[in-house]
């Protein structure tokens, strides 16, 4: 499993194969499994040198309903990428946006 960097506390690193793929309302999302895990995911998640950020959005693992898919779908046309961890009955959700600047880049 994953952990968190010691050397910055608010970031990790993931490849794809410690994610598996939500199917829901037409859309596939990849999600990170953080159930086991004692401490709360990174703020931000670093997959294959794309670095997604948390959104503050949860989503409820069983009964999301369609707004789930209605927002994964709204955030891809606007071109971003987008990441799910799961915690404890929630979906965490995160985005990566290939135009943002990142901090350490500013």
């Amino acid at each position: 499993m994953a952990e968190i960097s010691t050397a910055d506390p608010t970031s990790m690193s993931v490849t794809f194969d410690e994610l598996y793929v939500l199917q829901s309302g037409g859309v596939d999302c990849f999600v990170l499994d953080w159930n086991e895990a004692p401490a709360l995911p990174a703020y931000y998640i670093t997959v294959d040198g794309r670095r997604f950020a948390y959104t503050g959005t949860t989503y409820l693992v069983k009964g999301h309903g369609a707004a789930l898919p209605k927002w994964v779908q709204a955030e891809e046309a606007a071109g971003h990428l987008v990441l799910f961890v799961e915690r404890e009955g929630r979906l965490m959700a995160y985005l990566h946006d290939p135009n943002a600047v990142e901090d350490d880049e500013a």
